[in-house]
């Protein structure tokens, strides 16, 4: 069994997850997934449904680097399950264990944790995260101008999607204005009066797991 079909028939199905998969043109329309990027050089066409990263590419699209699209109500509903410890909505599908030793591990000899990107605590500017994100924060970021966040002590997840590549690599202004951190910063700025962060999906767009967003309402 091929990893994509694995990860479907184990996980994405069980969670109810519709829109989460590689090569999604399998099953969803084009016009429902937004345009990653036009690449003048190895693939002569605009993007749209197929990985971005060409190492994935050269896989057939379904590569552990890269290749899953997904909206941003769907990750956040990944990344749910992980901080519940491996349930969701009653059904267990990671252990405990497995999920602590995972989300919980950083590297000796850099931020890094096992599977997961983390907070600097040695180079805050070089963090990927917010300044008042805690250290068990646990995430990743994305090329193509994503990034999602689980924070434990908190009990939130922060999802944020977009296309930043398309048309070209070249527009580098989500990183030059780092609105994703910003935009987590301001998450934890607005709750700096209550000892928990809550907050519900107000609208999810159905885009690529590197292309869309949610909102969260608090």
């Amino acid at each position: 069994m091929s990893m994509d079909e694995y990860l479907a028939k184990e996980f994405y199905t069980p969670m109810g997850l519709e829109r989460t998969g590689y090569l999604p043109l399998r099953f969803l329309k084009k016009e429902d997934i937004v345009p990653s990027s036009t690449d003048p050089f190895l693939r002569k066409t605009t993007l749209q449904g197929f990985v971005h990263d060409e190492s994935a590419a050269f896989q057939g699209g379904v590569s552990g680097n890269a290749g899953l699209f997904s909206t941003a109500e769907e990750v956040a509903k990944v990344y749910q399950m992980l901080l519940n410890g491996g349930e969701l909505d009653g059904k267990r599908y990671l252990s405990k264990e497995t999920c602590r030793v995972f989300t919980t591990t950083v590297s000796r000899i850099s931020r890094r944790g096992l599977g997961f990107d983390k907070p600097d605590r040695h180079n805050p500017q070089k963090s990927p995260c917010a300044e008042s994100a805690p250290a068990s924060v646990y995430g990743h970021t994305g090329f193509t101008g994503t990034c999602a966040w689980t924070d434990p002590e908190n009990g939130l997840v922060y999802v944020f999607l977009s296309n930043r590549t398309y048309p070209d690599v070249w527009n580098n202004k989500l990183m030059r204005l780092d609105i994703r951190t910003r935009i987590q910063e301001a998450v934890y700025k607005g709750d700096a009066g209550r000892k928990k962060i809550t907050g519900r999906i107000k609208k999810s767009l159905p885009c690529s797991r590197r292309k869309g967003s949610f909102l969260l309402q608090f």
